[in-house]
């Protein structure tokens, strides 16, 4: 008992010695980037804040963490005014947000990110293309070993991922083995779908491979995705949206006053794929307010009214 607990320790520091650490800036009510791809056990997720900032970090109620893992937590909002850090001790999916300006934990100040375990399998390459309406992922492995399938998994916003397809893996191999599947499930209205590989051993672990991003070219050019709420109300105060950006790049928020005057203007990060953002609107007085949004030659206007 006492050598398979040395054994335990040696190789858990080998795992730890290895982490990768990953920031996030946590600023201009965003957290950047806010989807973390190919995180494993033992990986840091540092959170750094601005010097002035109105923000924290903590577990959402929606999807948490992992049942064993220890909850997300910087403290209250404004609290932390340099970095928190989250060491991943548990494989599974992790959402967090910032409790002042996300009501519901999916919109506005979101982030998440997907760990996996250590699956004995080599991945050689993972791709996904799109190609006549659809979308074919391919794969290769250099050695398997007790591997069951491989789970082609899919999500519209680079948070929520669910099965695309699955194909049955060669199970044990010290040879290079090709795999691929064609996704014609496409939501033609979607600009940009995320994929990645899920590989399941036979003993139920898993690993994850990068995740691929890509641009559905059926799918017009568009900007906002999706605002919420509207009308805003004084008291909540925050305007939630969605959107897109074909790299990264800055977008820029112009609010206009139902009388004309430029009330706020405002530039957030954009990296390529879908994004989030919002905008404090609670100050403001009642009425109906313009805003302009443009991004890399796209440009549009909503209509949004502050209610009591």
């Amino acid at each position: 008992m006492k050598n398979f607990t040395i054994l335990l320790l040696l190789l858990l520091s080998g795992i730890f010695t290895h982490a990768t650490t990953f920031n996030v800036t946590v600023s201009n009510n965003q957290f950047s980037p806010a989807n973390i791809p190919n995180v494993v056990i033992g990986d840091i997720i540092t959170f750094n804040f601005a010097a002035v900032n109105f923000h924290n970090v903590i577990t959402s109620p929606l999807g948490s963490v992992p049942a064993g893992a220890a909850a997300i937590n910087s403290g209250n909002p404004g609290s932390v005014t340099t970095s928190y850090s989250y060491t991943v001790s548990v494989a599974g999916n992790y959402r967090y947000y910032c409790n002042v300006h996300s009501g519901d934990g999916i919109t506005g100040m979101v982030g998440t990110f997907t760990a996996s375990g250590i699956v004995p399998v080599t991945l050689k390459n993972f791709d996904a293309a799109y190609s006549g309406r659809a979308v074919t992922a391919t794969w290769q492995t250099a050695t398997e070993q007790n591997i069951a399938y491989f789970s082609l998994q899919k999500s519209s916003d680079g948070k929520t991922y669910a099965d695309a397809g699955r194909i049955n893996a060669t199970g044990n191999s010290s040879t290079v083995q090709s795999y691929s599947f064609r996704d014609e499930s496409l939501d033609m209205n979607a600009r940009y779908i995320y994929y990645m590989l899920k590989t399941w051993n036979s003993d139920g672990s898993y690993s994850l491979s990068p995740v691929k991003l890509v641009r559905n070219e059926q799918a017009g050019p568009k900007l906002i995705t999706q605002m919420n709420p509207n009308p805003v109300s004084r008291d909540i105060g925050h305007l939630m949206f969605q959107f897109n950006a074909d790299r990264n790049s800055s977008m820029k928020v112009l609010v206009v006053s139902p009388a004309g005057k430029r009330v706020m203007a405002l530039n957030m990060s954009a990296n390529q794929g879908i994004n989030n953002g919002h905008i404090h609107m609670g100050a403001l007085p009642t009425g109906m307010y313009t805003i302009i949004f443009s991004l890399d030659g796209l440009k549009e206007t909503k209509k949004v009214m502050v209610v009591e």
